[in-house]
């Protein structure tokens, strides 16, 4: 194919439909769409809430149940990804469900054992999955709680036993931040 010097109208020879109708019209309307940025920006703005939501700066956003009242300490770190059990007065939840009632934990078992079974079910099974999703690592075996401040001790004995016998041997407490400064200033 021989080269040849550019016409005036570089685009005549060319027999695509589109670019010819385009500059039939004179050459006032332009050979290139215009991008619709409106539906862009909505797509961009999706994403970039979608990131924000699922990722956090420092470690994973724990929800607290209500009516219950997490204590201060001045010394903490961030807690990692793991089984959350929160703890009032009234019910014990495990991963935002139920496993038993305030008045469970405080009654005394007849067969002296202080393991809280749908507790210790459900951690076994977390164990397991974990266990086969993780098939080249050891369990970390975390598990955390969070405690509401007028729960008792007698209460929170019997999670931690139910946990430990799950094979669940680090345990967590969640506890509001107190920073230096405010812990410095009294009360």
């Amino acid at each position: 194919m021989p080269i040849h010097a550019p016409h005036s109208q570089l685009y005549r020879s060319i027999k695509l439909e589109t670019v010819s109708t385009k500059l039939s019209h004179g050459g006032r309307k332009s050979v290139s769409e215009a991008l619709n940025l409106v539906a862009y920006i909505d797509m961009m703005t999706m994403l970039v809430i979608f990131l924000l939501m699922s990722f956090s700066a420092t470690g994973e956003i724990m929800f607290v149940q209500k009516n219950l009242v997490l204590p201060d300490a001045q010394n903490w770190r961030d807690l990692e990804r793991a089984p959350v059990v929160g703890v009032t007065q009234d019910v014990v939840m495990l991963d935002g469900q139920q496993v038993a009632t305030g008045e469970e934990l405080l009654r005394d078992s007849a067969t002296g054992d202080a393991k809280i079974t749908e507790l210790h079910d459900r951690l076994v099974t977390l164990k397991n999955n974990y266990k086969l999703t993780h098939p080249n690592e050891d369990f970390p075996g975390i598990v955390i709680l969070q405690a509401d401040k007028a729960v008792e001790f007698k209460a929170l004995k019997k999670i931690l036993y139910t946990a430990a016998v799950a094979g669940y041997q680090n345990l967590n407490f969640a506890v509001n931040p107190k920073s230096q400064a405010a812990a410095a200033l009294p009360e």
